[in-house]
């Protein structure tokens, strides 16, 4: 029997961090565990986060460019399916379903019900909201409730950034869900003792409502050809966009005039969530080629002409190097 486990939770909130505890955890009790990765955008780039962080996995899949609730569905059963019917020293013990944080991941509780997966086990919904969204998504934004309202197990994320805002959450998530397991994390590390999230019981998942939505929602991804300006990418993001909002950002880079590290790798991962610029190294991976340097830029009603040459205009190309002009 093939385990699930759904991650879901707003852009942003710190799904990937999670989701990287909960496959270390089960590679040190010598379980076979794979992740499958949903993102909005046409690079994965969570995907290279966890391939870096966890490269001795069972298998890692990404599906880019949709929803894995909708639009992708049938290739979330079809991955799904391929790695039940393996043989058993090849099949996983553990899947790890990584939600884009645009999906409602109502569509998803019924897998157990597909024809196709008669070899899997839901084992529950972990929702991942970070302690510094404000206060009144909640009630604001529709999806985030249903995300929230479907979890077996809610995890209040960045806990340590601010604690007196990680307590405000959980109040106000216990009170709105009053039967739900929630518990405040540090990096990714629920404290010792808290609910197993592979023992989750889905609660019925909460009635449709009206409000906005990020239906409208549109990727932009740009791929760089040459390191980029560390202070000009600060501000980039930091400023408030001419139009539109941006809900989320986040990619791979090389920074002119930062050397490689000790492990030989030069890139690092920048990651735009809750009005927060977190730049982390990226490690060498064990294959030896480097991940591609790439940005990924999420957001409602933004110029995206506008986006691609300011994006553009963060590289810094190596004396005697030209920039990579793509024609349409």
């Amino acid at each position: 029997m093939l385990e699930v486990l759904l991650v879901t939770g707003p852009l942003g909130s710190g799904k990937t961090t999670v989701v990287n505890r909960l496959l270390k955890a089960e590679l040190q009790r010598g379980g076979k565990v794979a992740v499958l990765i949903n993102e909005f955008g046409s690079v994965s780039v969570d995907g290279v986060l966890v391939d870096a962080e966890r490269p001795e996995l069972a298998d890692i899949a990404n599906l880019v460019n949709g929803c894995a609730c909708c639009s992708l569905k049938a290739d979330v059963v079809k991955v799904l399916a391929d790695w039940a019917s393996l043989p058993g020293d090849r099949r996983p013990d553990r899947v790890v379903l990584e939600t884009t944080g645009l999906a409602d991941p109502t569509d998803l509780v019924d897998l157990e019900e597909d024809p196709a997966l008669a070899g899997i086990r839901l084992a529950g919904c972990l929702t991942v909201i970070s302690a510094l969204a404000p206060l009144g998504h909640l009630e604001q934004k529709v999806l985030l409730r249903r995300q929230a309202g479907l979890a077996s197990l809610c995890y209040v994320s960045k806990a340590d950034l601010d604690p007196s805002m990680a307590l405000a959450w959980e109040s106000q998530l216990r009170s709105a869900f009053p039967g739900h397991a929630i518990l405040r994390t540090r990096m990714g590390v629920a404290p010792e003792g808290g609910p197993d999230p592979w023992s989750g019981i889905l609660p019925e998942a909460p009635a449709p409502a009206g409000g906005p939505s990020f239906a409208q929602a549109r990727a932009l991804t740009l791929r760089w050809d040459h390191p980029v300006d560390p202070d000009a990418l600060e501000a980039l993001f930091l400023r408030p966009p001419e139009r539109g909002e941006v809900l989320r950002a986040k990619g791979v880079c090389a920074f002119q005039g930062w050397p490689a590290r000790n492990d030989g790798s030069d890139r690092w991962a920048f990651q735009l969530a809750d009005g927060r610029l977190e730049i982390s190294p990226l490690p060498a991976p064990a294959s030896g080629a480097p991940a591609p340097l790439a940005a990924v830029v999420i957001g409602l009603d933004l110029d995206h002409a506008s986006w691609r040459q300011q994006l553009r205009a963060l590289e810094r190309p190596p004396a005697g190097a030209r920039r990579k002009v793509p024609l349409a």
